[in-house]
Protein backbone atom coordinates (compact mmCIF):
# COMPACT_ATOMS: atom_id res chain seq x y z
CA UNK A 1 0.00 0.00 0.00
CA UNK A 2 1.57 3.40 -0.64
CA UNK A 3 0.30 5.17 2.62
CA UNK A 4 0.65 8.57 0.36
CA UNK A 5 -2.49 11.01 0.36
CA UNK A 6 -3.34 11.37 -3.42
CA UNK A 7 -3.04 7.72 -3.75
CA UNK A 8 -6.75 7.94 -4.34
CA UNK A 9 -7.39 4.75 -5.93
CA UNK A 10 -5.47 2.98 -3.60
CA UNK A 11 -2.45 1.31 -5.68
CA UNK A 12 0.88 1.38 -5.82
CA UNK A 13 1.78 4.95 -7.17
CA UNK A 14 0.15 8.56 -7.85
CA UNK A 15 -0.68 8.82 -11.58
CA UNK A 16 -3.62 10.34 -13.60
CA UNK A 17 -5.19 7.39 -12.91
CA UNK A 18 -5.87 9.02 -8.96
CA UNK A 19 -6.50 12.55 -10.49
CA UNK A 20 -9.97 10.70 -12.56
CA UNK A 21 -10.79 8.78 -9.63
CA UNK A 22 -10.95 11.82 -7.22
CA UNK A 23 -13.37 13.31 -9.91
CA UNK A 24 -15.14 10.03 -9.97
CA UNK A 25 -15.92 10.78 -6.02
CA UNK A 26 -16.69 14.44 -6.27
CA UNK A 27 -19.00 13.55 -9.20
CA UNK A 28 -20.55 10.66 -6.88
CA UNK A 29 -20.32 7.75 -8.83
CA UNK A 30 -16.71 6.84 -7.09
CA UNK A 31 -16.23 5.39 -3.52
CA UNK A 32 -14.61 7.63 -1.51
CA UNK A 33 -11.08 5.95 0.06
CA UNK A 34 -8.58 6.59 3.27
CA UNK A 35 -5.92 9.02 0.67
CA UNK A 36 -8.63 10.24 -2.04
CA UNK A 37 -7.85 13.05 0.39
CA UNK A 38 -4.66 14.68 -1.04
CA UNK A 39 -5.04 18.06 1.21
CA UNK A 40 -6.27 16.83 4.15
CA UNK A 41 -8.07 19.05 5.38
CA UNK A 42 -11.11 16.49 5.73
CA UNK A 43 -13.03 17.12 2.41
CA UNK A 44 -12.91 15.44 -1.39
CA UNK A 45 -12.99 18.16 -3.67
CA UNK A 46 -11.39 19.46 -6.52
CA UNK A 47 -8.39 20.90 -4.49
CA UNK A 48 -7.76 17.57 -4.00
CA UNK A 49 -7.90 17.02 -7.68
CA UNK A 50 -5.36 19.90 -8.05
CA UNK A 51 -2.61 18.68 -5.97
CA UNK A 52 -3.17 14.80 -6.81
CA UNK A 53 -2.39 16.09 -10.24
CA UNK A 54 0.74 18.22 -9.30
CA UNK A 55 1.77 15.21 -7.20
CA UNK A 56 1.99 12.75 -10.52
CA UNK A 57 3.54 14.96 -12.77
CA UNK A 58 6.66 15.32 -9.86
CA UNK A 59 5.51 19.08 -9.22
CA UNK A 60 3.98 18.93 -5.90
CA UNK A 61 6.24 21.22 -3.63
CA UNK A 62 4.88 19.10 -0.74
CA UNK A 63 2.80 15.76 0.41
CA UNK A 64 1.37 14.25 3.33
CA UNK A 65 2.41 10.53 4.08
CA UNK A 66 0.77 8.36 6.62
CA UNK A 67 3.36 6.91 9.09
CA UNK A 68 3.30 3.71 10.44
CA UNK A 69 1.50 4.45 13.50
CA UNK A 70 -1.20 6.41 11.72
CA UNK A 71 0.35 9.90 12.16
CA UNK A 72 -0.44 12.38 9.13
CA UNK A 73 3.71 14.02 8.34
CA UNK A 74 4.19 16.68 5.59
CA UNK A 75 7.00 16.12 3.46
CA UNK A 76 8.74 19.05 1.60
CA UNK A 77 9.85 18.04 -1.98
CA UNK A 78 12.22 17.38 -3.10
CA UNK A 79 13.72 15.34 -0.27
CA UNK A 80 17.55 15.94 -0.52
CA UNK A 81 18.99 14.67 3.14
CA UNK A 82 17.15 12.08 5.85
CA UNK A 83 18.17 11.33 8.89
CA UNK A 84 17.87 7.21 10.52
CA UNK A 85 17.52 6.65 13.65
CA UNK A 86 17.49 3.07 13.58
CA UNK A 87 20.51 0.75 12.26
CA UNK A 88 18.29 -1.39 10.23
CA UNK A 89 16.35 1.28 8.79
CA UNK A 90 19.63 2.63 7.25
CA UNK A 91 20.52 -0.95 5.65
CA UNK A 92 16.85 -0.89 3.95
CA UNK A 93 17.33 3.13 2.56
CA UNK A 94 21.28 1.73 1.49
CA UNK A 95 19.80 -1.06 -0.51
CA UNK A 96 17.42 2.16 -2.38
CA UNK A 97 20.01 3.44 -3.33
CA UNK A 98 20.67 6.23 -0.94
CA UNK A 99 23.70 6.38 0.43
CA UNK A 100 24.36 10.07 -0.99
CA UNK A 101 21.26 11.10 1.07
CA UNK A 102 21.97 9.92 4.62
CA UNK A 103 23.49 13.19 6.48
CA UNK A 104 23.45 10.89 10.01
CA UNK A 105 23.27 7.81 11.68
CA UNK A 106 22.58 6.10 15.05
CA UNK A 107 25.57 4.85 16.71
CA UNK A 108 24.21 1.22 16.49
CA UNK A 109 24.92 1.72 12.66
CA UNK A 110 28.41 2.22 13.23
CA UNK A 111 29.12 -0.78 15.96
CA UNK A 112 26.64 -3.26 13.96
CA UNK A 113 27.35 -2.58 9.92
CA UNK A 114 30.09 -0.88 9.48
CA UNK A 115 30.55 -2.94 6.60
CA UNK A 116 27.79 -0.70 5.13
CA UNK A 117 30.48 2.14 5.13
CA UNK A 118 29.03 6.00 6.20
CA UNK A 119 31.57 5.64 8.89
CA UNK A 120 32.19 9.42 8.56
CA UNK A 121 28.91 10.17 9.93
CA UNK A 122 27.84 11.57 12.62
CA UNK A 123 26.34 9.72 15.51
CA UNK A 124 22.84 11.10 16.14
CA UNK A 125 20.84 9.15 17.88
CA UNK A 126 21.02 5.42 19.56
CA UNK A 127 18.52 2.92 18.19
CA UNK A 128 15.83 5.77 17.58
CA UNK A 129 16.51 6.77 21.65
CA UNK A 130 18.46 9.75 22.73
CA UNK A 131 18.17 11.89 19.71
CA UNK A 132 21.10 14.71 19.75
CA UNK A 133 18.61 17.35 18.80
CA UNK A 134 21.36 19.80 18.31
CA UNK A 135 23.57 18.06 15.85
CA UNK A 136 20.13 17.21 13.97
CA UNK A 137 19.40 20.59 13.21
CA UNK A 138 23.04 21.31 12.18
CA UNK A 139 22.40 18.70 9.65
CA UNK A 140 19.25 19.92 8.21
CA UNK A 141 17.53 16.45 7.39
CA UNK A 142 14.37 16.88 5.84
CA UNK A 143 13.15 13.71 6.87
CA UNK A 144 14.28 12.12 10.14
CA UNK A 145 12.77 8.50 10.20
CA UNK A 146 11.88 6.61 13.63
CA UNK A 147 11.62 2.86 14.33
CA UNK A 148 7.99 2.12 15.47
CA UNK A 149 9.82 1.07 18.34
CA UNK A 150 9.55 4.69 19.05
CA UNK A 151 6.65 5.45 17.89
CA UNK A 152 5.15 6.64 21.02
CA UNK A 153 8.29 9.51 21.43
CA UNK A 154 7.43 10.88 17.82
CA UNK A 155 5.39 13.51 18.57
CA UNK A 156 8.07 14.81 21.52
CA UNK A 157 10.94 14.56 18.91
CA UNK A 158 8.95 16.18 16.25
CA UNK A 159 8.59 19.10 18.71
CA UNK A 160 12.03 19.60 18.57
CA UNK A 161 13.22 19.35 15.60
CA UNK A 162 11.37 22.20 14.12
CA UNK A 163 10.80 22.32 9.80
CA UNK A 164 11.74 18.36 9.86
CA UNK A 165 9.32 15.91 8.57
CA UNK A 166 9.71 13.03 12.01
CA UNK A 167 8.20 9.84 9.95
CA UNK A 168 7.86 6.74 12.01
CA UNK A 169 8.13 3.54 9.51
CA UNK A 170 8.86 -0.44 10.27
CA UNK A 171 11.07 -0.71 7.40
CA UNK A 172 12.86 -3.21 9.42
CA UNK A 173 9.79 -5.06 9.63
CA UNK A 174 8.56 -8.28 7.85
CA UNK A 175 5.10 -7.51 8.49
CA UNK A 176 5.61 -3.90 6.80
CA UNK A 177 8.76 -3.49 5.08
CA UNK A 178 6.54 -3.63 1.40
CA UNK A 179 4.48 -1.21 2.25
CA UNK A 180 7.08 1.15 3.65
CA UNK A 181 9.23 0.52 1.03
CA UNK A 182 6.69 1.43 -1.58
CA UNK A 183 5.75 4.89 0.71
CA UNK A 184 9.78 5.73 1.02
CA UNK A 185 10.63 4.60 -2.34
CA UNK A 186 7.86 7.70 -3.61
CA UNK A 187 8.69 10.00 -1.34
CA UNK A 188 12.13 9.66 -2.15
CA UNK A 189 11.98 9.24 -5.74
CA UNK A 190 13.63 6.03 -5.91
CA UNK A 191 9.94 4.14 -6.86
CA UNK A 192 12.27 2.20 -9.32
CA UNK A 193 14.44 0.39 -6.63
CA UNK A 194 11.97 -0.05 -4.71
CA UNK A 195 9.42 -2.08 -6.73
CA UNK A 196 12.94 -4.25 -7.30
CA UNK A 197 14.03 -5.03 -3.88
CA UNK A 198 10.37 -5.82 -3.44
CA UNK A 199 10.04 -8.05 -6.39
CA UNK A 200 13.41 -9.34 -5.14
CA UNK A 201 12.42 -10.29 -2.05
CA UNK A 202 9.15 -11.85 -2.93
CA UNK A 203 10.88 -14.04 -5.57
CA UNK A 204 12.22 -15.86 -2.85
CA UNK A 205 9.42 -15.77 -0.40
CA UNK A 206 7.54 -17.34 -3.23
CA UNK A 207 9.90 -20.11 -3.44
CA UNK A 208 9.93 -20.83 0.12
CA UNK A 209 6.03 -20.99 -0.49
CA UNK A 210 6.52 -23.70 -3.92
CA UNK A 211 9.11 -25.77 -1.63
CA UNK A 212 6.78 -26.40 1.11
CA UNK A 213 2.93 -26.09 0.07
CA UNK A 214 2.37 -30.11 0.18
CA UNK A 215 3.52 -30.58 3.42
CA UNK A 216 0.88 -31.45 5.77
CA UNK A 217 0.97 -29.84 9.04
CA UNK A 218 2.45 -33.68 10.63
CA UNK A 219 5.04 -32.77 8.39
CA UNK A 220 6.49 -30.22 10.28
CA UNK A 221 8.68 -30.09 12.96
CA UNK A 222 8.14 -28.20 16.09
CA UNK A 223 10.39 -25.30 17.01
CA UNK A 224 11.93 -23.30 19.84
CA UNK A 225 12.99 -19.82 18.83
CA UNK A 226 14.62 -18.31 21.68
CA UNK A 227 15.02 -14.45 21.96
CA UNK A 228 18.54 -12.90 22.35
CA UNK A 229 20.28 -16.06 22.94
CA UNK A 230 23.77 -15.97 24.84
CA UNK A 231 22.92 -13.43 27.37
CA UNK A 232 21.60 -12.91 30.95
CA UNK A 233 18.03 -13.68 28.97
CA UNK A 234 17.69 -17.77 28.37
CA UNK A 235 14.63 -18.01 28.73
CA UNK A 236 12.35 -15.69 26.60
CA UNK A 237 10.53 -17.15 23.58
CA UNK A 238 9.40 -15.47 20.07
CA UNK A 239 6.44 -16.15 19.51
CA UNK A 240 3.98 -15.54 15.75
CA UNK A 241 3.06 -12.11 16.60
CA UNK A 242 6.59 -10.60 16.43
CA UNK A 243 6.33 -8.47 13.53
CA UNK A 244 10.32 -9.26 12.55
CA UNK A 245 11.45 -12.27 14.26
CA UNK A 246 8.29 -14.68 14.23
CA UNK A 247 6.94 -13.22 11.70
CA UNK A 248 9.95 -14.50 9.24
CA UNK A 249 9.83 -17.95 10.98
CA UNK A 250 6.16 -18.39 10.20
CA UNK A 251 5.86 -20.13 6.60
CA UNK A 252 9.07 -22.12 7.16
CA UNK A 253 7.71 -25.24 7.16
CA UNK A 254 7.64 -26.16 10.87
CA UNK A 255 5.12 -25.38 13.99
CA UNK A 256 6.66 -22.78 16.88
CA UNK A 257 5.96 -24.27 20.18
CA UNK A 258 5.38 -20.48 21.39
CA UNK A 259 2.44 -20.35 18.92
CA UNK A 260 -1.25 -18.82 21.22
CA UNK A 261 0.82 -17.33 24.04
CA UNK A 262 0.56 -13.47 24.23
CA UNK A 263 2.96 -11.19 23.37
CA UNK A 264 5.74 -10.91 20.98
CA UNK A 265 8.51 -12.56 23.30
CA UNK A 266 7.36 -14.36 26.29
CA UNK A 267 9.41 -14.90 29.26
CA UNK A 268 9.25 -19.10 29.94
CA UNK A 269 9.87 -21.61 32.24
CA UNK A 270 12.95 -23.78 31.23
CA UNK A 271 10.83 -26.77 32.10
CA UNK A 272 8.40 -25.71 29.51
CA UNK A 273 10.52 -26.16 26.85
CA UNK A 274 11.82 -29.39 28.04
CA UNK A 275 7.85 -30.77 28.09
CA UNK A 276 7.32 -29.28 25.13
CA UNK A 277 10.47 -31.13 23.42
CA UNK A 278 11.05 -29.04 20.28
CA UNK A 279 12.40 -30.64 16.98
CA UNK A 280 14.52 -27.45 16.44
CA UNK A 281 16.20 -25.06 18.32
CA UNK A 282 17.11 -21.27 16.62
CA UNK A 283 18.80 -18.88 19.19
CA UNK A 284 18.43 -15.60 18.43
CA UNK A 285 21.73 -13.25 17.93
CA UNK A 286 20.42 -9.86 18.03
CA UNK A 287 23.19 -7.98 20.28
CA UNK A 288 26.19 -9.20 17.38
CA UNK A 289 27.23 -11.74 20.21
CA UNK A 290 30.42 -12.64 17.77
CA UNK A 291 28.48 -13.41 15.05
CA UNK A 292 28.22 -12.09 10.91
CA UNK A 293 30.74 -10.23 9.56
CA UNK A 294 34.57 -11.60 9.89
CA UNK A 295 33.56 -14.75 12.00
CA UNK A 296 34.38 -18.05 10.91
CA UNK A 297 32.35 -21.17 11.70
CA UNK A 298 35.35 -22.13 14.61
CA UNK A 299 33.75 -18.52 15.97
CA UNK A 300 30.44 -19.92 15.86
CA UNK A 301 30.89 -23.17 17.26
CA UNK A 302 32.49 -21.87 19.97
CA UNK A 303 29.73 -19.52 20.41
CA UNK A 304 26.68 -22.60 20.20
CA UNK A 305 28.40 -24.36 22.94
CA UNK A 306 28.40 -21.43 25.28
CA UNK A 307 24.65 -20.69 24.13
CA UNK A 308 24.30 -24.53 25.57
CA UNK A 309 25.94 -24.05 28.37
CA UNK A 310 24.05 -24.26 31.84
CA UNK A 311 21.18 -25.74 30.81
CA UNK A 312 20.21 -28.67 32.62
CA UNK A 313 17.98 -31.19 31.05
CA UNK A 314 18.17 -29.81 27.79
CA UNK A 315 20.14 -32.48 26.79
CA UNK A 316 16.69 -34.36 27.11
CA UNK A 317 15.26 -32.18 24.37
CA UNK A 318 14.93 -33.42 20.75
CA UNK A 319 16.70 -30.66 19.26
CA UNK A 320 19.84 -31.37 21.17
CA UNK A 321 19.82 -35.17 20.78
CA UNK A 322 19.79 -34.65 17.59
CA UNK A 323 22.13 -31.53 16.79
CA UNK A 324 19.23 -29.84 15.24
CA UNK A 325 19.71 -26.71 17.29
CA UNK A 326 21.04 -23.42 15.21
CA UNK A 327 22.50 -19.76 15.74
CA UNK A 328 20.88 -17.34 13.62
CA UNK A 329 22.36 -14.24 13.60
CA UNK A 330 19.24 -11.07 13.33
CA UNK A 331 21.00 -9.11 10.75
CA UNK A 332 19.71 -11.81 8.26
CA UNK A 333 16.39 -11.71 9.85
CA UNK A 334 15.44 -8.13 9.56
CA UNK A 335 15.19 -5.56 6.62
CA UNK A 336 15.31 -6.97 3.32
CA UNK A 337 17.52 -9.76 4.52
CA UNK A 338 14.41 -11.22 6.30
CA UNK A 339 13.96 -13.66 3.54
CA UNK A 340 16.94 -14.92 3.94
CA UNK A 341 16.64 -15.80 7.32
CA UNK A 342 13.24 -17.57 6.28
CA UNK A 343 15.35 -19.52 3.44
CA UNK A 344 17.47 -20.57 6.17
CA UNK A 345 14.83 -21.36 8.27
CA UNK A 346 13.03 -23.61 5.85
CA UNK A 347 16.11 -25.33 4.70
CA UNK A 348 17.36 -26.21 8.10
CA UNK A 349 13.80 -28.18 8.92
CA UNK A 350 13.46 -29.21 5.64
CA UNK A 351 17.27 -29.66 3.75
CA UNK A 352 15.28 -32.10 1.23
CA UNK A 353 13.08 -29.79 -0.36
CA UNK A 354 15.83 -27.23 -0.35
CA UNK A 355 18.85 -29.63 -1.51
CA UNK A 356 19.62 -27.63 -4.45
CA UNK A 357 19.33 -24.29 -2.92
CA UNK A 358 22.22 -22.32 -1.06
CA UNK A 359 20.91 -19.38 1.59
CA UNK A 360 24.61 -18.34 1.99
CA UNK A 361 24.73 -17.87 -1.92
CA UNK A 362 21.51 -15.85 -1.89
CA UNK A 363 23.07 -13.19 0.91
CA UNK A 364 25.60 -12.92 -1.42
CA UNK A 365 23.24 -11.77 -4.12
CA UNK A 366 21.64 -9.58 -2.14
CA UNK A 367 24.87 -8.01 -0.37
CA UNK A 368 26.04 -8.07 -4.47
CA UNK A 369 23.25 -6.74 -6.16
CA UNK A 370 22.11 -4.07 -3.80
CA UNK A 371 24.78 -2.70 -1.78
CA UNK A 372 27.66 -4.20 -4.18
CA UNK A 373 29.50 -5.62 -1.03
CA UNK A 374 31.53 -8.43 -0.53
CA UNK A 375 31.59 -9.43 2.73
CA UNK A 376 32.81 -12.70 4.51
CA UNK A 377 31.30 -13.72 7.76
CA UNK A 378 29.12 -16.55 9.16
CA UNK A 379 25.14 -15.61 10.05
CA UNK A 380 24.13 -18.94 10.70
CA UNK A 381 25.14 -21.89 12.57
CA UNK A 382 25.61 -25.20 11.63
CA UNK A 383 24.88 -24.07 7.82
CA UNK A 384 22.54 -26.53 6.85
CA UNK A 385 23.30 -29.07 4.74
Amino acid sequence: MLSILGNANEDGTIDMKDVEYTESIILGSGNPTRFADATGDNSIDMLDVTKTELISLGKAKELTLVDGVGRQVNVALPVKNIIPTDYRTTETLLALGTGDMIVGVDRAFHERMDEFGLLDLPEVAVHGKSVDYEMVLTLKPDIVLLPLSQAENAEDIAKNLPNTAVVSMGLSSQKTIDSDLTTMGFVLGKEKEANELISWMQRYEDLVSEQTRDLKSDDMPTFYYEYMSGGDENWWVITPEDPSAGKVAEGAGGHNIAAGLAGTSVEVDPEWIIVKNPDFMFADLMKGFDSGPGKTEEDMENLLAKVLSGRPGFERVNAVKNNNVYLVDRDVIGGPRWVIGRIYFAKCMHPELFEDINPEEIHKEYLKKFHNLEVSGTWVYPLPE
